[in-house]
């Protein structure tokens, strides 16, 4: 297409000499062929010319070039030589034929790469619809992540200037999870957008690097010995259902690495996402201190931090259609926390 593109941008004059040339070719190669060819098929060849000019140099060349096949036609081949008058009816009905047919493939050929033309425009500028949307979530995402970042610094500024230690812990706790929030939107912007479709994300990245990220930002602190591990298959998820799962992995695996790990005993904090049937399932499992099932914690099924991360925890399953659940974990050592949510995003949902 580009070869034919920059034919195509040739002056006009330039295109009818090089239909010209084209068309004298053919017949020189028709004439080069005698031997080997029937004299019948005089008409076989020349829609070659036809053919490679249309292509070429568009419509009008090929028109152009049947107009000169014809007179070339009853110039050379057709009886009486050496003239233009055609005496044969049959030849007249054959050369008729052959008009028609070129005409034909001309157009046809012309309607073709118009097609394609329009079609590697659209193509074109649905890329740079594509690039610009994709330019446009990162920077949303960027700002995001700043805006939550200059929250979180003011919450703290007002932590330290609050009269009461409740009021200290409220507003510590309410900078924690907008943290949490700024860390998936960071994630989201580097890392883990879906090669398809920037307003997708890519589960296994997505998933692995927060755990990392988590477990670095845990190490930094000066925390336990305790090791997180992160498996995770590759699924497309939406970016608002990604920033929900993002968000229960936060606080769960948090709430472990805070926890579950007294008096600076090792342990494992191990998470996982996988697809099992028509649902998507994220388990987030330790073997630390433990805790209670959650039917014998009362409804709000308190966590060993506070009682606003199971909160948002429940809140958030919710708003994925699905359900979450903690308790002991196998042989009820450590803990076991579940999230589940349906694979396919529910119709109507924005």
């Amino acid at each position: 297409m580009a070869a034919i593109g920059r034919a195509r941008s040739l002056p006009a004059w330039a295109r009818l000499l090089l239909t010209v040339l084209v068309v004298a070719g053919v017949f020189t190669a028709r004439e080069a062929a005698d031997a080997l060819l029937p004299v019948t098929n005089v008409f076989l060849m020349p829609i070659l010319g036809v053919v490679v000019s249309a292509t070429l140099f568009g419509t009008a060349a090929g028109l152009c070039a049947t107009l000169l096949s014809v007179l070339w036609l009853c110039w050379a081949y057709l009886p009486p030589i050496g003239s233009l008058k055609v005496d044969d009816p049959r030849q007249l009905w054959g050369l008729a034929l052959f008009m028609a047919i070129s005409l034909f493939i001309s157009l046809v050929i012309g309607a073709f790469q118009a097609t394609l033309l329009r079609l590697r425009d659209a193509h074109a500028a649905l890329a740079r619809t594509d690039s610009q949307r994709r330019l446009l979530l990162q920077e949303f995402r960027h700002r995001s992540r700043n805006d939550l970042q200059s929250l979180v610094a003011l919450l703290l500024l007002r932590a330290r200037a609050a009269p009461s230690s409740a009021a200290q812990d409220g507003l510590r706790e309410a900078a924690e999870h907008a943290r949490a929030l700024a860390r998936v939107h960071t994630l989201l912007a580097q890392e883990a957008i879906h090669e398809d479709d920037p307003t997708l994300v890519d589960s296994r990245a997505f998933v692995e690097g927060l755990a990392m990220e988590l477990a670095r930002t845990h190490a930094t602190e000066g925390l336990r010995p305790v090791v997180l591990t992160a498996e995770a298959e590759a699924h497309p998820l939406d970016s608002e259902r990604a920033i929900l799962v993002g968000l229960v992995l936060n606080e769960c695996v948090t709430n472990a690495l805070k926890y579950a790990f007294p008096d600076d005993r090792p342990g494992r904090v191990q998470v996982q996402f996988k697809r099992h049937e028509r649902e998507f399932r994220l388990t987030i499992e330790d073997d630390g201190a433990g805790t209670p099932p959650e039917e014998q914690t009362g409804t709000r099924a308190r966590p060993l931090g506070t009682g606003l991360g199971t909160r948002l925890l429940r809140g958030m399953a919710a708003q994925l259609r699905g359900s979450f659940n903690r308790g002991p974990g196998p042989g009820g050592a450590g803990t076991h926390a579940e999230l589940h949510f349906p694979a396919e995003m529910a119709r109507g949902r924005g």
